[in-house]
């Protein structure tokens, strides 16, 4: 088994085990890698690595637009609807016009978003119970037999 067939697993069991808050942390940091790895790939002249990281790229942002709960979600998945509406076209015209300020602009607002992802994350995991600590003899009275 190769490198990338272990980080494929492994992000497989990552996945099945995560939350809806923390899969959409990963599908940022997805989003993320892909425009890095398109900017990387356009500074080199690499045509083909750009186009495949852009085209993985749009297919994350369908994934996350997909995932929206309109309803549910009010005002801030509208929101990001039309947030991932803009990257995709954004996307596809640095892709056409080889414009790495385009992808940059982009990158950094994925990089923004994930941020306020992790914040409700955080504010969403609940609070560590109190440190555990043995019964004292008066508590251990009780259990005696």
């Amino acid at each position: 088994m190769n490198q990338t067939e272990v980080s494929r697993r492994y992000r497989e069991v990552e996945i099945r085990g995560a939350g809806s808050v923390e899969c959409v942390i990963m599908m940022y940091d997805i989003a993320i890698s892909d425009l890095r790895n398109a900017l990387v790939c356009l500074s080199a002249g690499d045509i083909e690595g750009r186009t495949n990281a852009l085209v993985h790229s749009l297919h994350v942002l369908e994934q996350l637009q997909g995932s929206l709960q309109m309803e549910a979600g009010g005002e801030a998945a509208r929101q990001l609807y039309r947030f991932y509406s803009l990257a995709r076209a954004k996307i596809l015209e640095g892709q056409l016009k080889c414009r790495a300020p385009l992808l940059e602009e982009i990158l950094g607002s994925f990089q923004r978003i994930r941020e306020m992802w992790q914040e409700v994350k955080n504010q969403s995991e609940p609070t560590p119970p109190e440190a555990w600590s043995p019964p004292t003899e008066s508590h251990a009275s009780a259990w005696s037999a």
